[in-house]
This record gives structure tokens, C-alpha cells and sequence, in this order.
């Protein structure tokens, strides 16, 4: 099934935006940032400090991981996710903490192609194999191009890495790559055809 129901969605926005509201770290002048803030202010930011110090470690880089994803985010996307996160808190606590079980089971690297977004989150259980191994400096370019395909182009790829064997798949990254951004979905669509 290639699209999720809402209430995946829903777990998923979850999860999203509370570690990446949970790890936000200012941005820019820092000092003067805080030489502005009121002395009730500062002390509300020092508790936060504390807090955030107090948690452990592989908390701290998963927030912050969230928050870095949540940033490159397109706008577009953020709006869908602060919508779902609006109407997971609508529902009845029940309700939220099953969906949060259930996004909890995942299997962790389908559980983080969430931090791709709603739409890439959607496809990314039959995408993730193609993009599982990219170096790191290669990551941007390839999440670049996911998110400006068409969700065809997006069906065409995933049957693309499905059809792909491993030691090919670094080659098929490099040619989608290697075409033009207006001509990618047109290139999926002639490789799926027969």
C-alpha cells in the first residue's frame, strides 16, 4: 500500500514535532539574543538549559537530529505537520497513545524516513532500500530531487529499488541525479514501461 492512513500520519507528525520543538537551539547572534531577553525570560531559558543537559545523550541527538530534519523541511510540509499534530492533540488520549504505540513498533529505519516529512514518510518504506547506503555528502542532492518529484515519479522509483540489485543502486542514484530536474519523473515513467 503506498499512501498511509491519516492516523500513521498522525503518530508520525507526533513524533516529529515534539523532538523537533524539544530540541529548537536558537539561531544567529546568540549573545545578543540574550542580552534582549528580560531577567524572567533568561531564567525560563536557563531552566531550559538545565533540562535539556539533564536529558541523556541518545535523547539529545534524536531531538536534535528531529530538529535538523524539521528544519530543511519545505513549508508546505511543516503546515501539514503542524495540522496533524493539532488534530493527534484533538483526539481523545486513548486514541493517541495507541497511535503512538503503533508508530513506536515500526521498524527503526522506517520509523526515521519520517523525519523526511509526510510526503517522503509516505513512500519511504519502499524507497529506503534504494537510499539506505548514501554517503552523507550525496544526502541533500538526493533529498532534493525526492522532494520535487511527482508522487508518480515517486511510485515509478520505489518500483525502480525494488527491481534494482544492491551492488546496481549507486548507479540508478547517479542517473536519476544526472537528469534534469524537469525531465526526472518523464526518465522514471521510460524505465518502468516495458
Amino acid at each position: 500500500m503506498r499512501r498511509t492512513s491519516s492516523a500513521w500520519v498522525l503518530a508520525a507528525a507526533l513524533s516529529l514535532l515534539a523532538a523537533a520543538s524539544a530540541g529548537a537551539q536558537p539561531g544567529g547572534d546568540a549573545g545578543a539574543k540574550l542580552a534582549a531577553l528580560a531577567p524572567a525570560q533568561r531564567q525560563a531559558l536557563q531552566r531550559r538549559v538545565e533540562a535539556w543537559e539533564g536529558l541523556p545523550e541518545p535523547m539529545r541527538r534524536e531531538r536534535r537530529e528531529a530538529w535538523m530534519a524539521w528544519r530543511v523541511l519545505p513549508e508546505a510540509e511543516r503546515q501539514r505537520m503542524a495540522a496533524a499534530r493539532a488534530a493527534w492533540l484533538a483526539l481523545p488520549v486513548a486514541e493517541q497513545q495507541a497511535l503512538r504505540a503503533r508508530f513506536d513498533a515500526l521498524d527503526a529505519g522506517i520509523a526515521r524516513g519520517w523525519l523526511l516529512g509526510p510526503v517522503l514518510g509516505a513512500d519511504w518504506s519502499r524507497l529506503h532500500a534504494l537510499f539506505a547506503q548514501v554517503p552523507p555528502e550525496g544526502r541533500e542532492a538526493l533529498l532534493q530531487a525526492l522532494h520535487a518529484l511527482p508522487a508518480q515519479a515517486r511510485d515509478d522509483l520505489a518500483v525502480l529499488a525494488q527491481r534494482t540489485p544492491p551492488q546496481e543502486r549507486d548507479a540508478l542514484r547517479d542517473a536519476l541525479l544526472a537528469q534534469p530536474q524537469a525531465q526526472r519523473a518523464q526518465w522514471l515513467r521510460r524505465r518502468v514501461e516495458p
